[in-house]
């Protein structure tokens, strides 16, 4: 990964963590095109979500990104119930991606 493509996903992660205060965001598929240019990346966001429409809306509508992102939300319990679980997406995101922020 090259440092600008690093820094713009970390100054996304930052913004979703300064807003919204999750326990934990993690990075993963993120793209590359064949010159090795970020092409668009996703986020794992878990925290305290008490309506996961809503705010997913806001993640959208309020941090902006100049490389195309997107959001998979999990309240805590989810998270925890599934990342061991090795039929669950949750337990993917969790052994393969790469930890932003949180523990």
């Amino acid at each position: 990964m090259d440092e600008q493509a690093d820094k713009l996903i970390q100054e996304t992660v930052d913004k979703i963590v300064e807003l919204f205060s999750p326990s934990k965001v993690i990075e993963y598929n993120t793209k590359y095109g064949m010159d090795g240019r970020l092409l668009s990346f996703k986020l794992c966001i878990v925290g305290k979500i008490t309506d996961k429409r809503r705010m997913l809306t806001r993640i959208f509508d309020e941090v902006d990104s100049d490389i195309p992102y997107d959001v998979l939300l999990y309240t805590d319990e989810q998270f925890e119930q599934l990342k061991d679980s090795s039929d669950a997406f949750a337990s993917r995101v969790n052994q393969r991606g790469r930890v932003r922020y949180g523990k």
